[in-house]
């Protein structure tokens, strides 16, 4: 299976590049996970789902490297798969889907990583404001743009200009954001975002940040609100602790209200608060088992919502 989706990846980039170019660099992983939601009023969703995502990059030369990555995706139920953001892509009955969702120009040099392209994107610290991370799967499921961040010293710079990759029948939404962070010492940092979402109704968002290291444990803690004129804040918590090499563990506390995040695409539940639960085991190099309890309830309507998740993850 490797080896038939290496040489998609590189079917897709070679037509792009010149003959001269460095050779096809493939690099991936594989998962499988079992997810169970549970809802007030709700009927249980169940099911698993399988992925794989290959990138492929090759470099060009003077810190510059063309890149495509190939996600595929099956699921036992559709309403659970990453590639459901939109319904109207696939439909809400298709059960696999395979296809070329990032593709563009990566610049990397010892202080500055920019990318052009179709890419996955999160803003805040804790992906607070908005997420369209890297575990999405398909076609409209990330952004094209630029984003770029920097590092010198005590200093870190990021940014993001981009526009929704949306389907047909949404507005395609543009994204604006900038991170500035400092850190005064190697166990302390803190920094400021602000962002702009502009689409049919366009907000203006900050966000501030904080994070704390002592010894094997961290606590992260993020503030950010909106412009609008009500339910217009967030905030999300998070401690973890590594118990060695190979296990750790995190929780994490948070409450978005309705338009606080950009879009209502914070990577945590809008309109929700609650407390979410991840243990990881490294079982190699190359392999890790995860666990996930989400415990929530809407803020609106104080309705009981949870979700458990086990994942077998695999790199190579």
């Amino acid at each position: 299976m490797k080896k038939i989706m290496s040489m998609m990846v590189a079917g897709v980039i070679m037509t792009t590049i010149p003959v001269y170019a460095a050779p096809l660099e493939v690099t991936g992983d594989a998962s499988i996970k079992y997810q169970r939601d549970t809802a007030e009023g709700e009927d249980t969703i169940s099911g698993t789902i399988t992925s794989i995502k290959l990138m492929g990059e090759i470099e060009l030369g003077s810190n510059w490297s063309l890149y495509g990555r190939l996600g595929a995706q099956t699921t036992t139920n559709p309403l659970l798969a990453d590639y459901n953001i939109s319904p109207e892509v696939y439909g809400e009955n298709k059960k696999t889907v395979a296809t070329l969702d990032q593709f563009g120009f990566n610049y990397q040099s010892d202080e500055l990583a920019l990318k052009i392209g179709r890419q996955d994107i999160t803003i805040g610290k804790t992906a607070l404001l908005y997420s369209r991370p890297d575990s999405n799967i398909g076609k409209k499921a990330f952004v094209d743009g630029i984003s770029f961040a920097q590092e010198n010293e005590s200093f870190e710079l990021s940014g993001v200009i981009a526009r929704e990759d949306n389907s047909d029948n949404e507005s395609k939404n543009k994204i604006y954001a900038m991170r500035a962070g400092y850190s005064p010492s190697e166990d302390f940092s803190y920094g400021v975002t602000l962002g702009r979402y502009q689409g049919d109704a366009s907000t203006n968002h900050w966000a501030a940040d904080v994070t704390y290291t002592y010894g094997k444990s961290s606590l992260t803690a993020e503030f950010a609100k909106s412009n609008s004129d009500s339910d217009n804040k967030a905030y999300a918590i998070a401690l973890n602790y590594e118990f060695d090499d190979k296990n750790d563990i995190s929780i994490t506390g948070f409450r978005v209200e309705e338009f606080a995040s950009m879009g209502q695409q914070s990577d945590f539940d809008f309109d929700n608060r609650g407390i979410h639960y991840s243990l990881t085991h490294k079982l190699n190099d190359n392999a890790n088992v995860n666990l996930v309890y989400k415990d929530q309830k809407t803020i609106s309507e104080d309705m009981k919502n949870k979700s458990f998740e086990a994942t077998l993850n695999y790199a190579f």
